[in-house]
């Protein structure tokens, strides 16, 4: 049997050594890319919401009607009305973000479980309930389809 000179024991290593690295930086470049594409999808949900909270700032009135148990939807003027699709399409748009933060990895699971339950009572709101094929992306939607739907007749 022929012994291995230290030369190639070193050699040996020091190509381990560099395939570790490489897979380090392999992780963190894939982990880069993920932190990098959610801030892409917050940065979009942040200039939506941004849109759609603009038109009722200074209404002081619309702010009670952030919460739907505040109200009867039909018993709301026009005006109220359509503050109430605002910020229930708002809404939308913030869960929709958590989830795909939540699908990345970047939403702590006891946050999750309360967004989960807002999801379900947000897409339950027969009254508010929009259009989701056109507004929001196949994964919200796929998720939003797979909940208990109360709206059916």
């Amino acid at each position: 049997m022929k012994k291995v000179s230290l030369d190639t024991w070193i050699q040996l290593l020091g190509m381990l050594g560099l395939l570790g690295g490489l897979v380090f930086v392999g992780l963190e470049m894939r982990q880069s890319q993920r932190i990098a594409l959610a801030a892409q999808v917050q940065a979009r949900a942040e200039m939506q919401t941004d849109r759609l909270l603009s038109s009722i700032e200074g209404n002081i009135d619309g702010y009670t009607l952030f919460t739907d148990a505040n109200y009867s939807f039909p018993a709301l003027t026009e005006e109220e009305k359509q503050v109430a699709i605002l910020l229930h399409q708002w809404k939308g748009v913030m869960l929709e973000n958590n989830l795909y933060q939540y699908r990345t990895g970047l939403f702590a699971e006891e946050y999750w479980r309360q967004t989960r339950n807002r999801i379900a009572s947000w897409y339950n709101n027969c009254e508010l309930r929009p259009n989701i094929d056109a507004q929001y992306v196949e994964s919200f939607v796929s998720y939003l389809r797979s909940l208990p739907d109360r709206c059916v007749e």
